[in-house]
C-alpha cells in the first residue's frame, strides 16, 4: 500500500506559519497585481470567497479585499517541504516527492497503516504548524486522489477492493495525462465521469484518446502499479519566524533564534546528519534584509551549538541598532548520516 501526504494550499500554509498574525485570515500568494501577477496559492479563507490558483491577483483582491498578499518565496517553500519529508522518513526510507505539496511513501499492508498515516499528520502539525492530509491506496493514483479529497477528517483509506467504486464518481479530467482537447472530445461523447470513461468500448476509447488509452484505462480501474521512484535528501534546512512585536533587543532575538535552532536540530536528529554552514537572515521593519553566513571547519549539530553560531552572525548585522521584524535561520553543507548513538563531541569552532 502507498500513503500520499498532501498539504492543501501549501504556499499559503507556510506563510501563515511564518507569520502567526495571518492565521485564520485570507492569504493570497502571487505576483505583483500591477504587473499582471497571478495567484500561485491561497488560503482556505480566501478560496471560500472565490479565489483560485492561476487567476489574476487583481481579480483575487477584488473578490477578497481584506486578504493579505504575499510574494512567492520558493526557497522557503522548498525548505518547509524538506522539513515535512524529514518527518516522513521516520516512517519509511522510500519517499517520492510530487511537487512541493505532496509526497508518497511506502507502507506495510496491515491494519496499522491508517494509524501510522494519522500519526504522521499529527506530528507534522505539532512540529511545523502545517496541516496535512493523507490518502492511502494500493496504487499511486488512488492514494493521490484520496489525499487530495480527504475531506474534513484529513485522512482517507481506500481499500484495494473499494478502489473502483471510489474512482467512479470523479470527473474524467482527474485522470493523469488527459488534456483539455481530449476532455472536450469525451464530453461530446457524453463522457463526464471516470465510470463513464470505463464504459467506453475499446474501439471508441482508442479513437478518442489515442495511444495513451491503455494507460488511462488502468488509472480509471485503479490498476496502475508503477513503482515509487525515491527522491534525494534535501541539501539545506531553514526556519523562519515573524515577530509580533519588532525589536532590536539581542536577548529577545536570541530567544527566537534558539527556538528556530531547536526546530532545525529535530530535523538533523531524525536524518542523523550534521551541518557546516549556518546562515542568519534578518528582515527589518522597513523591509530591508540582511544575511550573514559562516562555514565551519568541522560539522556541528545540537540546538545550543547552532544557536551560538547564529548569535555571532546576528551581531554582525544591524539588528542591535534597528528593529527586526523577521528572523531566518538556515543550515547547509550537510553531511551524510552518522551511526545512531555516535558519542563523538563535535567541535563548535
Amino acid at each position: 500500500m502507498l500513503v500520499f501526504i498532501f498539504v492543501p494550499s501549501f504556499y499559503a500554509a507556510v506563510e501563515q506559519v511564518d507569520d502567526p498574525s495571518l492565521r485564520g485570515r485570507p492569504v493570497i500568494v502571487g505576483g505583483d497585481p500591477r504587473k499582471r501577477g497571478r495567484v500561485t496559492s491561497s488560503s482556505g479563507e480566501a478560496r471560500a470567497l472565490g479565489v483560485s490558483d492561476g487567476m489574476p491577483v487583481s481579480e483575487a483582491l477584488a473578490l477578497c479585499a481584506g486578504a493579505s498578499l504575499r510574494p512567492t518565496r520558493l526557497p522557503r517553500y522548498r525548505e518547509a517541504a524538506a522539513e515535512i519529508r524529514a518527518i516522513l522518513r521516520t516512517s519509511s526510507p522510500r519517499l517520492e516527492n510530487v511537487g512541493l505539496d505532496g509526497t508518497y511513501l511506502e507502507g506495510p499492508d496491515d491494519p496499522d497503516l491508517l494509524e501510522t498515516a494519522a500519526g504522521l499528520c499529527v506530528t507534522i502539525r505539532a512540529e511545523t504548524g502545517i496541516t496535512s492530509h493523507a490518502g492511502i491506496g494500493a496504487t499511486r493514483f488512488v492514494a493521490w486522489l484520496a489525499g487530495r479529497h480527504a475531506g474534513p477528517e484529513a485522512i482517507r483509506h481506500i481499500t484495494e477492493a473499494g478502489a473502483r467504486e471510489f474512482l467512479s464518481a470523479f470527473p474524467v479530467t482527474e485522470l493523469w495525462g488527459l488534456g483539455p482537447a481530449t476532455a472536450r472530445k469525451l464530453s461530446a461523447e457524453g463522457v463526464g465521469s471516470i465510470a463513464e470513461f470505463r464504459d467506453l468500448s475499446p474501439e471508441r476509447l482508442h479513437a478518442i484518446v489515442g495511444r495513451g488509452a491503455e494507460r488511462m484505462l488502468e488509472l480509471a480501474c485503479g490498476e496502475d502499479r508503477e513503482a515509487l521512484q525515491p527522491s534525494p535528501h534535501a541539501r539545506s534546512f531553514s526556519q523562519e519566524q515573524t515577530l509580533a512585536d519588532p525589536t532590536q533587543d539581542l536577548s529577545a532575538l536570541g530567544a527566537v533564534l534558539f527556538e528556530l535552532a531547536e526546530r532545525i536540530d529535530r530535523i538533523l536528529v531524525r536524518e542523523q546528519r550534521t551541518a557546516r554552514t549556518v546562515t542568519v537572515g534578518v528582515g527589518f521593519v522597513d523591509a530591508e534584509q540582511q544575511s550573514r553566513t559562516r562555514t565551519l571547519r568541522d560539522p556541528i549539530s545540537g540546538e545550543f551549538m547552532i544557536r551560538e553560531v547564529a548569535l555571532d552572525l546576528l551581531r554582525l548585522t544591524q539588528a542591535p541598532m534597528r528593529p527586526v521584524r523577521r528572523l531566518r535561520l538556515q543550515i547547509a553543507n550537510l553531511s551524510g548520516a552518522r551511526p545512531a548513538g555516535d558519542p563523538r563531541q563535535l567541535r563548535l569552532l
